[in-house]
């Protein structure tokens, strides 16, 4: 039942997004992809003249031959069967008025595969070199081993999880609490309730947990992902307001107030007679 529920949340979560690999494709600078492909292929082929020109000035020397032949030991391990983007990350506004451009690469051989990334820089003048490469040999895909699972994973994983689902539904239970209750500054406490205070960040693959102590979040928690070969990240806060309120409920409601006793009927009309 539970691994039930949380194919369920997934699959709520993919249909409300967009294809992140079409974006990538579509988006991603077409000369910028042939020029990166066209580093590596020299790479692989060893031909470290050529990729050593394509290399930025700071970049060459002995040090980037040694490089360049460590890179050659991944990219040559086998017959490439295919090369994909999977990823860019455009940064400007550097000094000089350069760009950088850093492109996300999976590679798919016959046995394994490699990923890394290959980072471009543009000049004011519009020349373009490379200002570096990394890559390493993977046992499986990307998708594979960022997929979501249960197998393998530990308690945490499972307290995580089970963190991130009752943080928000604690809220949304405290919020209807206080909207059905009587008290004074309802507004207030429904923002305090709403809110989760400080963030705590786990990947799912790695099991790696990042603190964030000055953070706030509505409901609580959330999950997401960058794209479908990098690894989901599960995030949740503190639900004080939650607790604070559902603590307090009792005192802060405000009493009943009396009820007034309806009116008395009015005297029957008196007669009189002879």
């Amino acid at each position: 039942m539970f691994h039930k529920l949380a194919l369920v949340i997934l699959a709520c979560l993919l249909l409300a997004g967009c294809d992140q690999q079409a974006v990538i494709e579509k988006f991603v600078p077409k000369d910028d992809d042939a020029f990166a492909r066209r580093f590596l292929e020299l790479v692989r082929t060893g031909d470290y003249a050529a990729a050593s020109q394509m290399l930025d000035l700071s970049q060459q020397g002995k040090k980037s031959e040694a490089g360049l032949r460590s890179l050659n030991t991944v990219l040559a391990h086998g017959g490439q069967l295919s090369v994909e983007v999977i990823g860019f990350n455009i940064s400007s506004n550097l000094s000089g008025g350069n760009k950088l451009m850093d492109l996300s690469y999976q590679i798919r051989f016959a046995d394994m595969y490699a990923a890394g990334d290959v980072v471009i820089q543009h000049t004011a003048a519009g020349g373009a070199t490379i200002l570096g490469a990394h890559f390493q040999l993977l046992p499986d895909s990307l998708k594979e081993i960022n997929r979501f699972t249960f197998s393998g994973k530990s308690i945490v994983h499972y307290l995580i999880f089970a963190i991130c689902i009752a943080a928000p539904v604690l809220i949304i239970f405290a919020l209807i609490a206080c909207i059905r209750t009587p008290i004074r500054k309802k507004w207030l406490w429904i923002i305090f309730i709403l809110m989760g205070f400080g963030q705590f960040q786990f990947a799912w693959t790695s099991g790696q947990l990042g603190v964030r102590l000055f953070y706030f979040t509505i409901l609580g928690a959330g999950v997401m992902r960058s794209s479908s070969y990098a690894s989901w990240i599960f995030s949740f806060s503190a639900p004080l307001g939650a607790i604070l309120f559902l603590a307090l409920r009792r005192k802060l409601r405000l009493p009943d107030k009396p009820k007034t006793p309806p009116p008395l009927p009015p005297p029957p009309p008196t007669t009189t007679g002879l």
